[in-house]
Formats: C-alpha cells, structure tokens, sequence
C-alpha cells in the first residue's frame, strides 16, 4: 500500500479518535459519522499497516463491544524538501523522536531551539518525571511544568538560561507539580499545557470532547 493512502479524510479521522484512547469500531463509527462496515474496512488498512493494533475481551454484558482497537506505537510519515535534500520516509519513533516532534509541531518556530535545549537539560531525570508540559499562557518567558512526586527536582531543576544561534537568549522555569495538583487544576488552566512528553495521557487535546460524543449518542 502507498504510504499516502494511509492518511486520507477517513482514515485520519481514526487515527484521531484513537488518540485519545482505545475504542470499538461502533464508538468510531459513530464518532465519524459513517457505517460500521466502512469503518471496519479501513481499521483492517490500518492494522495491516501497523498503525492500529486490536485486542479482543471477554465481556458477558449484551451489547458491549468485544473488540477494541489502539494505536500501535508511534509513528511519523516525513517529507522533506530542502535545497539538497529531498525525502519521504515511514518512521517509527523512539521517545526522544515523539518528544522533538512534539516541540517542532509547536506552531511558533522561534521557542523551538529553546524548548529542544530544555529538554536535553531533563532528558537525564526522565525516569522521574510524568509528564512535561510547555505552559503556553507564559508570553515571556518559556515555562515547562514537570509532573513528578521526587522532590528533589525542585532543587535540582529551578531555571535554565539559553541563547540561540542568534543571540537571543531566553530563561526557562521549571514548575514542579505532583499528578494530584495537575488533576485538580481547572479546564482553564490545562488548557493552555501543551504537552510534550505525557505517556499517561493527562493532557490529550480534546478527549473529554471524544467521550461526551460517545455518552451522548449512546
């Protein structure tokens, strides 16, 4: 298959819906607004493409489903045109990719050096970290909330000075918070974390929209 075919309108649609968590093909049909049988048929593309995984439960209840599909580990479709270097390459990524494809998809290109450089400054302390959030409310200066229950980040992480290649620099604060103290935070709030490392999905852009759309048209 033509690794273009792979992200048309519906199958992307998918794609999206199954970032926020796992679901049966009846919650995607529902959510695309398209049949069962369609569905069906582009989960087994995906599946053979190995962009979807599905997991069949024992489940008792009439009426639940029975099979659930997830996205299957993490990958990136890149194109590249540059002076000398034209490409296009299907690329499974490592957490170090995810994370700098997190930053990059950051609509203002300028925090993206600074923002690169900060996590190299975490990288070491990841085991003990959450979830890193870039808090998009902050103008000035970059903050970086860094959920953890090791208190001894507060001491070893406190601010970060960076200069670009240009000779800008900026500072970045690092804002350490327990899991506890982010779930408690307001829509308001969480709203405005862009997240770029978060394995437990905490902050998944638009999935209490995804669940509401299911409740409300069961």
């Amino acid at each position: 298959m033509e690794q273009e075919t792979l992200f048309t309108a519906s199958k992307w649609d998918i794609l999206k819906i199954l970032a926020s968590g796992n679901k049966s093909p009846i919650q995607l049909a529902k959510l695309s607004n398209t049949s069962v049988a369609n569905i069906s048929q582009q989960l087994r593309l995906l599946e053979m493409a190995g962009l979807v995984q599905s997991k069949r439960i024992s489940n008792r209840d009439k009426g639940q489903p029975r099979l659930l599909y997830s996205l299957a580990g993490n990958h990136s479709f890149l194109i590249a045109t540059s002076q000398d270097f034209v490409e296009k390459k299907f690329h499974k990524l490592s957490l170090y990719n995810k994370i700098i494809l997190k930053i990059w998809f950051l609509d203002n290109p300028e925090l993206h050096y600074y923002l690169e450089k900060a996590f190299w400054h975490v990288e070491d302390h990841l085991q003990k970290i959450d979830a890193i959030l870039y808090n998009m409310n902050n103008t000035e200066d970059i903050g970086l909330v860094l959920v953890s229950n090791d208190s001894k980040l507060k001491k070893e992480l406190k601010k970060l000075s960076i200069k670009n290649p240009e000779g800008v620099s900026k500072t970045v604060f690092f804002d350490i918070k327990s899991k506890l103290e982010i779930q408690k935070q307001p829509d308001s709030v969480t709203s405005g974390l862009y997240a770029l490392y978060d394995p437990s999905n905490m902050i998944v852009p638009g999935k209490e929209e995804v669940e509401v759309k299911i409740k409300d048209k069961n």
